[in-house]
């Protein structure tokens, strides 16, 4: 089982930022707050499924120099609260199971060689790269999956020439990115119920016209009450 080094001896400081803009563009950003909200939806009703992202993850006691900063992650078998500043793998005892990361122009060749490695080293069950703007990765998505101690690319399903999709086991979900006219978007497929997680902006969209339509309803009923009383 992959385990934390403790190089501890005395109170060591480990930071929670680094004052880095949290992505290169607006592309990046978008699937970025995707991802974290739809997964955290995905998963309100489980006290024991962290989802984070952003932020620093270590995994050398009394080393601070030696970490990462995950886009977005989960972790199974962890409590939702309290909330973290930072991910220390030997005080919650594992790395995340699954991580995103969000590939740039910047970040590709670490994401595709040193982060590939320590997530191996680490054990994270899933690793899964998404270029947003089609331009670093051979695909858009690529799902790295922990067989034994090794990865393994599992291969996109193809539903159109528009759409890639790589299933996440841990997740039980398809990460999609999807050809558009305005770019490429990322969403996230339930299979079981047969439908994309909508984004927080469709949700509110889907409120308000479900409102609506109830106060149409109730204005129907009132006049045909109107009539007999």
């Amino acid at each position: 089982m992959p385990m934390a080094i403790s190089q501890a001896t005395e109170t060591v400081r480990y930071p929670v930022s680094d004052g880095k803009p949290m992505a290169e563009t607006p592309e990046h950003l978008e699937a970025m707050l995707y991802l974290l909200d739809a997964l955290m939806r995905y998963f309100a009703g489980r006290e024991d499924v962290y989802v984070a992202g952003n932020q620093f993850m270590y995994w050398i006691e009394g080393n601070p120099s030696q970490r990462v900063a995950p886009d977005v992650y989960v972790a199974f078998g962890v409590p939702k609260r309290p909330w973290r500043a930072t991910w220390k793998v030997w005080e919650v005892g594992k790395a995340p199971d699954v991580i995103f990361e969000l590939t740039s122009r910047s970040t590709a060749p670490e994401d595709l060689g040193r982060k590939y490695r320590l997530y191996q080293r680490l054990g994270v069950k899933e690793y899964i790269l998404i270029d947003a703007t089609r331009e670093y990765l051979i695909e858009p998505v690529i799902l790295h999956r922990l067989v034994g101690h090794e990865y393994q690319q599992i291969p996109n399903e193809r539903p159109n020439d528009r759409e890639w999709r790589a299933y996440s086991e841990q997740l039980g979900l398809y990460v999609v990115v999807r050809a558009e006219d305005e770019g490429y978007k990322v969403r996230l497929y339930d299979p079981s119920e047969g439908r994309i997680i909508p984004t927080a902006m469709e949700l509110a969209e889907q409120a308000a016209e479900l409102e609506a339509r109830l106060r149409v309803l109730e204005a129907e009923l009132q006049q045909r009450k109107e009539p007999g009383e």
